[in-house]
């Protein structure tokens, strides 16, 4: 037996001599395996108004408290919430293209497209490929720093030097993080510019044009391998109060691509523009491409700017970056934005504040208000779910409850309970994916 395996024995033992074995399991399902539940102290009072008496306290729980998971989106900092609102994205984003979820089912018919937007290149990076070089050339030709112009192999998916700069020093890095920070501004813009570009299709003016249709986007980032945001956006037209507007997907589909081809953000140090991999895809009704596009959506949505869990916390300063001890590309990165972030004209990018994000200052998740339905509404429901299943059929129409509880803390006891939650959260994960399997697999 192991040291891993000692200490999870020894926090189960602890636990069974109390007696305390079967809440402390019970909490810890409740709570997903959190990587760092938040832990409450308090209790619940029920029942009609002037007559509540306190139907349930922490002190009965192991440690006399009630765990309650951390709800992170990040996938580095904690898988369980992080699958639970990978979730809540893929609801999200397939209410605003099927319906459900409070959404209306005719919504289906409305025309959409899928939308994807790359960066430009900075500099020639290694990458994958399964049937030629990572990049042809003549073995002897050298840049100007003396380095290979060439890579003759054939990189996997996971080797680290995919994404990573043949020559370092040829590589564009400030115009890198500069793009990640305008990111979200070329966006904005882009969406500003498609809706003038279905104007012109549609041949009306602006104004007249919004009457009859109008955007709503649900839109994800994703930092590709070389540190660079592009984004993945479903973008659909909405007739007035809801109706099917006078537009199909096609004419939306030209109007986006016009759009992003013309966009360009500009700041004292360099300009901004979308890369010329721009791709339109049309979502038809009822087409299972669809439901994989809410799937690849809400992948994204959980992801930071690297799979580093050094890179999940603010670099506050040179010194902290130090003792990160990065790859050499993500630390140029970093670095970069922390020059960048010194310089006093471009004080309103926050870059110094973003350079743990390589530069990027927005959300990885967005929609407009119109799209769908809310993460809030989404999590409302769930609780409400589970708060049914809590109660049953039994109780009074009239009884109501209510919390009182304050945080007393965060994360496991100590390292024998944290091993094995992580362990629980691996087979449940691994559990949930069997299921899966067998659900997509079962004969019809």
């Amino acid at each position: 037996m192991d040291s891993d395996d000692h200490a999870m024995l020894e926090a189960l033992v602890r636990h069974g001599k109390r007696h305390q074995l079967d809440d402390f399991l019970a909490q810890g399902d409740r709570c997903g395996w959190c990587r760092h539940p938040i832990r409450l102290r308090g209790f619940v009072v029920s029942g009609p108004a002037g007559e509540e008496t306190v139907t349930f306290s922490s002190s009965s729980l192991p440690d006399g408290v009630v765990l309650k998971a951390c709800g992170s989106r990040s996938e580095v900092r904690c898988p369980s919430c992080a699958a639970i609102y990978r979730g809540d994205s893929r609801h999200l984003v397939r209410a605003g293209l099927e319906g459900g979820k409070g959404v209306d089912e005719a919504i289906a018919l409305h025309p959409a497209v899928f939308l994807t937007l790359t960066a430009p290149s900075f500099g020639a990076v290694h990458a994958t490929s399964a049937v030629s070089p990572c990049h042809a050339g003549h073995p002897r030709a050298r840049c100007a720093h003396g380095r290979p112009l060439a890579c003759p192999r054939r990189h996997e998916r996971g080797d680290e030097l995919v994404g990573t700069p043949l020559c370092p020093d040829c590589y564009d890095y400030e115009g890198a993080v500069l793009q990640n920070a305008l990111n979200s501004e070329l966006w904005r813009r882009t969406m500003i510019y498609t809706e003038r570009q279905l104007a012109a299709v549609l041949d009306r003016t602006q104004a007249d044009a919004r009457r009859v249709a109008r955007l709503s986007f649900c839109r994800v980032a994703e930092f590709q391998r070389r540190g660079v945001v592009h984004l993945h956006a479903i973008v659909r037209a909405d007739g007035p109060e809801g109706s099917v507007p006078p537009v199909d997907a096609g004419q939306l589909a030209r109007a986006c691509l016009q759009a992003a081809g013309t966009i360009t953000v500009s700041n004292p140090n360099a300009s901004a523009t979308w890369g010329r991999q721009i791709d339109v895809q049309v979502l038809e009704h009822g087409d299972e491409r669809a439901r994989r596009v809410a799937t690849y959506v809400a992948k994204y949505a959980t992801k930071t700017s690297s799979d580093d869990p050094r890179l999940d916390a603010p670099v506050r300063s040179f010194e902290d970056l130090c003792r990160r001890e990065l790859p050499t590309h993500l630390h140029r990165m970093v670095a970069t934005a922390l020059d960048l972030g010194a310089d006093p004209a471009l004080s309103e990018l926050n870059l110094a504040r973003h350079a743990h994000r390589l530069g990027y200052g927005g959300h990885f998740l967005t929609k407009s208000r119109r799209y769908s339905t809310t993460f809030g509404a989404l999590r409302d429901a769930r609780v409400q779910w589970r708060e049914a299943r809590r109660l049953g059929d039994d109780g009074p129409e009239d009884q109501t409850s209510e919390g009182h509880w304050h945080a007393v803390g965060a994360g496991w006891t100590d390292r024998g309970e944290s091993l094995f939650a992580a362990h629980q959260q691996r087979q449940r994960t691994e559990d949930k994916r069997e299921a899966e399997l067998a659900w997509y697999t079962r004969s019809e």
